[in-house]
C-alpha cells in the first residue's frame, strides 16, 4: 500500500518508539536476568511513549516481546522461568502500534523491528553468526528503493548466507507493514524469480534469519516458539523502512545504531 504523507509521520512515530525500546531492553540483556523481566520492560517503556504492544494479543501471543535464545529462530515467548545465561545468544522481535485517526477513521500504524545480541561472553563464532546476519540486512536495505525488484533484496541477503556457509530460514522473511503487521507482498531472503517492483511510498520490513547449521526449522508444541531442526544456533535481524526514489528511510533505527557498522 503506499502512503501518504501524514500516514508516514505516524510509521515513523511507531518506528521510533520501537527502536528506542528495542534499545532499551538490549541493553538489560545479561547473565540471570529472566526473558519475561525483558519483556515487561518493553511493555511498560511502549505504553509510556503512547504506544501500544504490537504483538500482545496478536492470534493469541501472550507476550509484548518474542525473545528466542540460542537454537530458537523466532516466536520464543518470554517467561520468569527462561533465565538468560552467559555464553547465550538472544534474539529480541518488538512491534509497535500507533492508533490515530486519519481522514476520519481510526486506523494502526506499526513499526516492526528485531536484533540478536550476545549474553555475556560469547564464543567468537556466534559473534561472528550475528554480525554476518545484521550485515545481510544492511545489504538488503541497500537495494530498497523504487523500481527495484524483490529479488534485488532476497539476493543480496542470501548471498551474505552462501558466501559465509550459513543455513537460510526459508519459511520465514520479510513483509509488507502498514496497518496490519503483516501485508503483501511477501519478501523472500534468498532469490526467487520475483517480478514484483518496489513502489516510492511502500512500507515494508526486511528480516533475514541465519542459522548456524542448515536450513530447516520446526515448530515447538507451544505452537510458537520456531526452532532450527539441528538444534544450530540461530540469528534474527529486522527493519521497517519506507520506500523512496533513493536510499529508503529506516523507520525502526535505533538511536545508537550504526547501519555502516
Amino acid at each position: 500500500m503506499i502512503q501518504t504523507t501524514a500516514e508516514i509521520d505516524l510509521y515513523k512515530k511507531a518506528g521510533y518508539i520501537a527502536g528506542f525500546v528495542l534499545e532499551q531492553v538490549m541493553n538489560k540483556v545479561a547473565p540471570g536476568v529472566s526473558t519475561k523481566d525483558l519483556d515487561n520492560l518493553a511493555c511498560d517503556l511502549i505504553l509510556e511513549h503512547g504506544g501500544i504492544p504490537t504483538f500482545k494479543g496478536y492470534r493469541q501471543f501472550p507476550a509484548t516481546l518474542c525473545i528466542s535464545i540460542n537454537e530458537e529462530v523466532v516466536h520464543g515467548i518470554p517467561s520468569p522461568k527462561r533465565i538468560l545465561k552467559d555464553g547465550d545468544i538472544v534474539s529480541l522481535d518488538i512491534g509497535v502500534t500507533i492508533k490515530a485517526e486519519v481522514d476520519g477513521k481510526m486506523h494502526n500504524f506499526i513499526g516492526d523491528t528485531a536484533v540478536t545480541v550476545p549474553c555475556g561472553q560469547v564464543t567468537a563464532k556466534l559473534l561472528k553468526l550475528i554480525k554476518d546476519t545484521q550485515s545481510s540486512l544492511y545489504a538488503g536495505i541497500k537495494q530498497a528503493k523504487a523500481g527495484a525488484n524483490l529479488d534485488e533484496i532476497g539476493g543480496a541477503i542470501e548471498d551474505v548466507a552462501k558466501s559465509n556457509s550459513y543455513g537460510l530460514v526459508r519459511e520465514y522473511g520479510g513483509h509488507g507493514i502498514g496497518k496490519n503487521l503483516h501485508e503483501e507482498p511477501f519478501i523472500f531472503n534468498y532469490r526467487t524469480n520475483s517480478k514484483i517492483k518496489l513502489k516510492e511510498g511502500m512500507v515494508i520490513a526486511i528480516e533475514p534469519m541465519f542459522n548456524q547449521g542448515g536450513d530447516k526449522v520446526r515448530t515447538k508444541n507451544d505452537g510458537w516458539t520456531v526452532v532450527t531442526q539441528d538444534y544450530k544456533y540461530s540469528a534474527h535481524f529486522e527493519h521497517s523502512l519506507l520506500i523512496t526514489q533513493g536510499s529508503p528511510i529506516i523507520l525502526t533505527k535505533r538511536p545508537n545504531e550504526d547501519i555502516n557498522e
